[in-house]
């Protein structure tokens, strides 16, 4: 690492250390009664890019409002914006519609949000006035651009060369991430200093996992798998063993579609179910068609060997970062869930960086079993892939009846 990089990374986490276990609210102004009371989280303001920076501010009415798709009524909206402080434009990552009784009615995120300019005398342009008149100075030495920290990496072209094989100036690629672990001076409690697209980590208000206590019971719509078998793709990252499932199918839940796209196993599991551990967990990770993430998460315990798991641990790579492929040999993603799949759903993020929140978590209430053997097969590679529990804050976690 480059000396000014690592001088870079260190202000960055100098300036980013505030702590997002509660924010920071307060009163910006209310334009008019159709706007309602607008608030800024004072202490979210974290950088996005070049002149660009991110802050989460709120709009509270008194009485139910309308949303701009007449489709239901809020009484409070929760939002995410970014703003281009000398372009006067903004753009909305993250957003969340609240009832009167404080449960959410609905939650969005856009991997390209649409970017407008700030009217005058708007609501927003009084957070915006906020955001870009209390943002942190620029740092007197120069920072490769980044992406945003809570939007996935952008696809990097291929750098152009000329006859003599050297990279065109101006198209050099950008640098890789920075490297995190579990443990030491890159684990959990450093993600969101480790470099500005992590800083989500550390800054966001919606992290996971997450200790699941006091739900509220509802009338959840049932989870619809679909999962078809696919030939095994397994590897390990050095940071935990991951299974990639392309065209394995979707899972369906409130009449939108989520493909599958890999599996991820932790040791121990992680996240909490009303205080109670459990040995390991698996991740099996979606996205809709417009980009929405969902995680169906599931609880691992000690008991009987199961298949599927004695079929990826008898395939586990013996390299780090080298994919095993054996299309002879196909597996069904759908061995993995229980025979009871009542669930708990809230709103959350990525458990490893970049932390992207905005993450649908549906964690079923049932767990699988695998034997003693095939824990202890797997804590001979990975004792401790497991992001702690993290803050609630003031989300609201369901669960199905």
């Amino acid at each position: 690492m480059k000396r000014t990089s690592l001088i870079v990374i260190l202000l960055l986490a100098f300036l980013f250390s505030a702590s997002a276990e509660a924010a920071k609210w307060l009163a910006v102004g209310s334009k008019d009664e159709k706007q309602g009371q607008i608030e800024v989280d004072a202490i979210s303001i974290h950088a996005a890019g070049p002149g660009a920076w991110r802050i989460w501010h709120r709009e509270s009415h008194a009485k139910p409002a309308i949303a701009d798709s007449g489709a239901f009524s809020f009484t409070r909206l929760t939002t995410l914006s970014e703003f281009q402080c000398d372009k006067r434009l903004a753009a909305v990552i993250q957003r969340s519609y609240t009832a009167a009784d404080g449960s959410e009615v609905k939650s969005e995120s856009f991997d390209r949000p649409e970017v407008r300019p700030v009217a005058p005398d708007s609501g927003l342009e009084a957070v915006f006035s906020y955001a870009c008149k209390n943002a942190p100075k620029p740092l007197a030495v120069k920072v490769v651009a980044s992406p945003a920290a809570a939007a996935p990496a952008p696809v990097i072209a291929a750098p152009a060369e000329n006859k003599g094989g050297k990279t065109k100036k101006g198209n050099e690629p950008a640098p890789p991430p920075p490297p995190w672990s579990y443990a030491g001076n890159s684990g959990p409690d450093k993600w969101g200093s480790l470099g500005t697209e992590y800083a989500n980590c550390s800054l966001g208000l919606r992290q996971s996992p997450i200790d699941i206590r006091g739900t509220v019971r509802a009338d959840l719509p049932p989870i619809r798998f679909a999962y078809r078998v696919t030939p095994l793709s397994i590897s390990d990252d050095g940071n935990g063993i991951r299974v990639d499932t392309e065209n394995a199918g979707s899972m369906t839940v409130d009449g939108v579609a989520y493909e599958l796209q890999y599996l991820q196993f932790h040791r121990p599991g992680e996240g909490r179910i009303n205080g109670k551990a459990y040995d390991m967990s698996v991740d099996l990770v979606h996205k809709s068609k417009d980009g929405q993430l969902a995680v169906v998460a599931v609880m691992l315990e000690a008991g009987k060997e199961q298949g599927l798991i004695r079929t990826l641990w008898t395939n586990l790579p013996l390299e780090q970062n080298k994919a095993v492929n054996r299309p002879e040999i196909k597996i069904d993603p759908g061995q993995i869930l229980p025979v009871k799949r009542g669930y708990y759903a809230y709103l959350g993020s990525l458990t490893r960086p970049p932390c992207t929140e905005g993450v649908l978590w549906l964690v079923l209430k049932t767990p699988m079993q695998i034997s003693k053997e095939q824990l202890a097969d797997f804590t001979t590679i990975y004792k401790n892939i497991a992001r702690p529990v993290q803050a609630v804050n003031s989300r609201v976690v369901k669960a199905s009846q």
